[in-house]
């Protein structure tokens, strides 16, 4: 099993962290991810650690908040686990959501110019979805694994580019190529023009002609 594990790319590279992420997510909450990378976790479970035990993995959030417990009865310095810790759920909700618009963004595209269906709601596609409320909406994250140029930006400003990137007259879905490079180069001339890139008139005749 280890053996196909390891023949999955995806799962390395420059996705490591975001399924680090995920896995930690899952261990706090199974409901938290979707249901395919849950029912991989679920699979994981049955595999033995390196030292032989089966014993089931623990998110790494409750050992920090025990360690930080035992510092406030020692000279060691006291550290508030709990905000960190929250705050940290809420980092790697944030990641999720970026992903979810990236593979599910284009089944809530407005494909349909006439309007004659109302779009389905996709909950994986909804802030609360992942625990965030109205007061978390100016609250600024790092979005620096995204395109949409400043480093930082609000979980207002991010939901509104993601929408405008992904939800809009324009479905696009790249999220099963497996080469990393292409991926990274699809997100990038999408993220980077929120899908609405703008041409001069000789680009046009040059691209027209081509």
């Amino acid at each position: 099993m280890m053996q196909q594990y390891r023949s999955n790319s995806y799962l390395f590279g420059g996705n490591a962290p975001y399924i680090e992420e995920l896995y930690e997510s899952y261990l706090d909450n199974p409901g938290s991810v979707a249901d395919n990378w849950r029912a991989y976790f679920d699979a994981m479970q049955h595999v033995p650690a390196v030292d032989g035990s089966d014993k089931p993995d623990v998110g790494h959030a409750s050992v920090i908040a025990s360690f930080a417990e035992r510092a406030k009865q020692g000279p060691i310095r006291t550290i508030s686990a709990s905000a960190d810790a929250e705050m940290g759920f809420k980092r790697v909700a944030v990641t999720q959501l970026i992903a979810a618009y990236r593979y599910l963004g284009s089944r809530w595209a407005n494909l349909d110019p006439l309007q004659r269906q109302e779009r389905s709601a996709l909950p994986e596609l909804e802030p609360s979805f992942y625990g965030f409320t109205d007061a978390d909406m100016d609250i600024v994250f790092n979005v620096s694994n995204t395109y949409f140029g400043p480093e930082t930006a609000t979980l207002r400003d991010l939901l509104n580019a993601l929408r405008e990137t992904y939800c809009r007259s324009i479905g696009t879905e790249y999220m099963y190529i497996s080469d990393p490079t292409e991926k990274r180069w699809m997100q990038e001339r999408l993220e980077s023009t929120r899908s609405a890139p703008v041409f001069t008139a000789e680009k046009k005749n040059t691209s027209s002609t081509a």
